[in-house]
């Protein structure tokens, strides 16, 4: 009989010793057995040292690592690390706040062996802070480009709790560990867009993805929006050169969308360094979108001529 392979279930966390134990609960009730648990703390101040210890005597399988110091502080570092660190022919990276439904890894190795792939992506139902409501349930996987082109739109939605790896497709991929905000989408789009046939789509509700106030990104600050941008901008640069031109021009205008951030709560440096790193804008559009900005910075007024100006670029939606 065929050895039942080893999963290596990888979680970041930080301050969150009041949420993890439902995730590692959630572990534990997987029908599927062999695996390892790999959770990686980023300098939690809040007893999760103690929860930790808890959870690794009751069960071997778990493994409690600090982030060393000597990467940068961060989610992305700590992936990275408990990737250096797992030991299993399967990946599945998760959140500290999330649940994994009992037969979440069974599932996603039976997709990935049945149907010879070495990626396979299920679905989330989005549920309230203690999963007493439902609050947006999963849709079916609709593809209208591809799968790569889809998830840069964000027409496709996934993200590490539904993606389930064989680790050898992940040999020549690290999480950027300089990015703030949209680290997801960075490594995802590089992922898919080199393994687009080794992808298998599950419609399957395999996580529960819980929302609350630790999670829901409200803060605009400078590092979040420059993360951001440069994301938006490495959608556009690492963008096929024989890729559909419709998914480039809405990439540009999303970019500048996402911008409008900066322009709103009037973070000059953020804006102008940014708009100047547009290298597709003619002059006079980049002179317009200047001096527009400089009269709302004056007066509050113009952020719905932003808006209406960057729909009417022609060449860029």
């Amino acid at each position: 009989m065929t050895k039942a392979p080893l999963v290596s279930i990888i979680i970041p966390t930080y301050n969150r010793a009041h949420l993890i134990s439902e995730t590692l609960d959630s572990v534990l009730a997987q029908t599927y057995q062999n695996w390892e648990c790999i959770v990686v703390d980023d300098g939690s101040t809040d007893g999760t040292d103690q929860l930790m210890a808890s959870y690794c005597a009751k069960d071997s399988r778990f493994h409690y690592h600090h982030r060393p110091d000597d990467r940068l502080p961060g989610g992305n570092a700590a992936r990275n690390y408990g990737f250096e660190l797992c030991k299993g022919e399967y990946v599945q990276w998760f959140d500290s706040d999330d649940l994994m439904k009992k037969t979440l890894i069974d599932h996603q190795l039976h997709n990935i062996g049945d149907n010879h792939k070495g990626i396979s992506i299920c679905l989330l139902d989005r549920y309230n802070e203690d999963f007493s409501k439902l609050l947006r349930p999963a849709k079916k996987h609709e593809i209208k480009y591809s799968i790569y082109s889809d998830f840069i739109l964000r027409i496709f939605k996934a993200n590490l709790q539904t993606t389930f790896f064989k680790k050898t497709t992940l040999d020549d991929y690290q999480f950027d560990e300089k990015l703030r905000k949209s680290q997801e989408v960075e490594f995802l789009q590089r992922v898919f867009r080199k393994n687009e046939e080794n992808i298998k789509l599950s419609n399957e509700v395999l996580v529960d993805l819980r929302r609350h106030k630790g999670s829901i990104t409200s803060d605009y600050a400078s590092d979040t929006m420059i993360s951001i941008l440069n994301v938006k901008l490495i959608l556009i640069e690492e963008f096929p050169d024989d890729g559909n031109s419709e998914v480039l021009n809405t990439l540009k205008y999303n970019y500048l969308n996402s911008l409008r951030h900066a322009f709103k709560t009037k973070t000059t440096s953020v804006y102008l360094k940014y708009l100047f790193k547009f290298k597709f804008l003619r002059f006079k559009d980049s002179c317009f979108l200047i001096i527009l900005y400089m009269n709302y910075y004056l007066t509050n007024k113009g952020l719905i001529f932003y808006k209406k100006r960057i729909k009417k670029i022609s060449y860029l939606k």
